[in-house]
């Protein structure tokens, strides 16, 4: 592991009472493949021990299950099945020795009662809904199951709508929307938004070409998300957002949550220095009650600079406050402005 854990608050703490809040990371995605105990180290950039050395209170833990059709070679052939075994192994988890240090929360109250009790909260969420196939009812028996967040694509087009970039073989390139009328959001993605809505799960517009992307904020009517979107006014790249779109995720009330990996293709150095400038840029364009951030971490290799894992979250506050942001506007971003977002829409 890169770096040692930086002294951080305590669980969920950055200013006051508020959760620190990693709007998107990848533990259960870590953990799964080796069906290794959920709390114990795992020897990526994220995990139980790590989230509690660095204070980190809540994380939104998005399941990456690619269709093989179109995600390319870390596709799955039965993604729906993969889904469905991730999250059997986080209740097993969780009812064994795990549920002593973290706990499953599909409510702002059961993350106030994970902290109350010194747990870590994971969210259920899924990058990419390959797996629902455009069906609302397999939407409606995982939120039965516990899932709180879906990001309606991620490589490719899916039953939902069409990502910024697509698999050829090996190789991705960018989505070319001019060519292709179908990069709009299908009907299919209209009628799984307006059950999201109805049910309380949060829409994450990350990875979204501009059309789905814009055809999701007419459907959606509760705040939504961009879990992990970074902004393109500093780097010119298709997964990133325009000031267009950031600003109009802060109108539905929603939040950008910048993250310190590169989405990439744009030949950025990983680390706290990139988190940070896209926050800036963010609190100029939407004020800080719109902005959070998302780690985006999973295994090693990508060596993050300034940020070596999510132990070191710590750093986040004090690169804020070195920043000249405020205590309340770092305490916002921390967590303050994911709690308000997720009440709004899950409750």
């Amino acid at each position: 592991m890169n770096g040692s854990a930086a002294e951080a608050p305590t669980i969920g703490a950055p200013t006051g009472d508020v959760p620190i809040v990693d709007a998107h990371g990848h533990t259960l995605d870590q953990a799964f493949p080796t069906q290794r105990p959920l709390h114990e180290a795992l020897g990526g950039l994220t995990d139980v021990p790590l989230m509690r050395a660095g204070g980190v209170a809540v994380q939104l833990t998005a399941c990456w299950v690619p269709d093989a059709a179109i995600g390319g070679p870390h596709g799955s052939r039965q993604p729906l099945l993969k889904m469905l075994q991730m999250v059997d192994y986080l209740h097993r988890e969780l009812e064994g020795a795990a549920g002593e240090q973290a706990a499953l929360a599909t409510c702002a109250g059961d993350i106030e009662a994970a902290r109350m009790a010194g747990k870590v909260a994971f969210i259920l969420g899924l990058e990419g809904g390959d797996c629902l196939q455009g069906d609302p009812s397999v939407l409606r028996t995982l939120y039965r199951l516990g899932l709180r967040h879906l990001g309606l694509v991620h490589e490719g087009r899916n039953a939902l709508g069409c990502a910024t970039q697509v698999w050829e073989g090996e190789t991705m390139r960018a989505y070319d929307e001019g060519s292709d009328p179908l990069g709009r959001l299908t009907d299919a993605g209209r009628e799984v938004i307006r059950e999201m809505d109805r049910l309380g799960i949060l829409v994450d517009v990350t990875h979204m070409v501009e059309a789905t992307f814009w055809d999701a904020l007419e459907v959606a009517r509760r705040p939504v998300v961009a879990t992990h979107g970074n902004a393109r006014a500093l780097r010119d790249t298709v997964r990133y957002l325009t000031d267009d779109q950031i600003r109009a995720v802060a109108a539905t009330g929603g939040m950008v949550c910048p993250s310190p990996m590169p989405l990439g293709p744009g030949g950025e150095e990983a680390g706290l220095v990139l988190l940070l400038d896209h926050v800036d840029h963010m609190i100029k364009l939407v004020g800080a009650e719109h902005v959070g951030f998302g780690t985006d971490f999973l295994g090693q290799g990508d060596n993050p600079q300034g940020l070596a894992h999510i132990g070191e979250t710590g750093l986040i506050a004090k690169g804020l406050r070195g920043r000249g942001h405020s205590s309340e506007a770092t305490a916002a971003i921390l967590g303050g402005n994911f709690m308000r977002v997720f009440r709004a829409v899950v409750g």
